[in-house]
């Protein structure tokens, strides 16, 4: 049943420009990116470089491309389930003999594989120096890993704010909201908090930021599927209070 959930939401995905654009406009912006990072580092000499070509590469190509799937997941789920709501398909499938976390892993796991193809835009880019520049090909699996990772979780919090309400233009607000606010709290350290360790601790792109480094440590995947579970376990919760209303 979750493979015909997500088949379903996969075809009406796939018909709709939307998934198309931003993909296209991704690439469109780290193509310019990754270009601007290769004439920089040729540009330099060979003392005058703080970093590898590989790093370079990790730290601009993959952290772009989270900001991109922070933009572009919200988009993409907001008719998940904000659209059947609106429209009143949603108690059509409540009708049906499909659980509730059947229904939430379908769309989860469509929604992951929509997103899939932006994560490996950044690969695909540092391809085109195979065989011409030396790269480090583990801290390049490690990144692409790690933006993956960050892209599951998005998903889960766009899930989550998709079935918040029938609005769909309000379920991309509260996605960005609660994304932005999982991507600043780190700052309250840099406000002067230094001993609130804890904060962060709860900003996804400092978790990131190690697997750029090609650093996967046991802390990062714990919090990366620790929170995507909270999130699907919140959804699973907040369509079962719907149903039983």
């Amino acid at each position: 049943m979750i493979g015909v959930i997500a088949g379903r939401e996969l075809r009406s995905a796939l018909v709709s420009p939307l998934p198309w654009i931003l993909l296209g406009g991704g690439q469109v912006v780290l193509a310019w990116i990754f270009l601007q990072v290769v004439d920089d580092f040729t540009g330099l000499g060979a003392d005058e470089r703080v970093a590898s070509l590989t790093v370079e590469l990790a730290l601009n190509l993959f952290g772009f491309a989270a900001v991109i799937l922070m933009l572009a997941v919200p988009l993409v789920a907001m008719r998940m389930l904000s659209g059947e709501f609106r429209d009143g398909s949603f108690e059509l499938v409540a009708a049906a003999p499909v659980r509730i976390g059947e229904l939430v892993a379908g769309k989860f796991l469509a929604l992951t594989i929509l997103m899939t193809p932006l994560c490996l835009l950044p690969v695909l880019n540092i391809a085109l120096l195979a065989g011409s520049a030396a790269l480090d090909p583990g801290q390049i699996a490690a990144a692409t890993l790690g933006l993956w990772l960050v892209g599951t979780m998005f998903c889960a919090v766009a899930l989550y704010a998709s079935s918040l309400t029938a609005q769909t233009g309000a379920s991309v607000i509260a996605a960005f909201a609660i994304l932005l606010v999982f991507s600043v709290i780190g700052r309250v350290e840099a406000l002067g908090a230094h001993d609130l360790s804890l904060f962060g601790w709860l900003s996804w792109n400092e978790h990131l930021f190690w697997f750029l480094l090609g650093a996967v440590r046991l802390s990062d995947l714990a919090y990366l599927l620790g929170f995507t579970g909270l999130f699907l376990a919140l959804t699973h919760r907040r369509l079962a209070n719907r149903v039983l209303q």
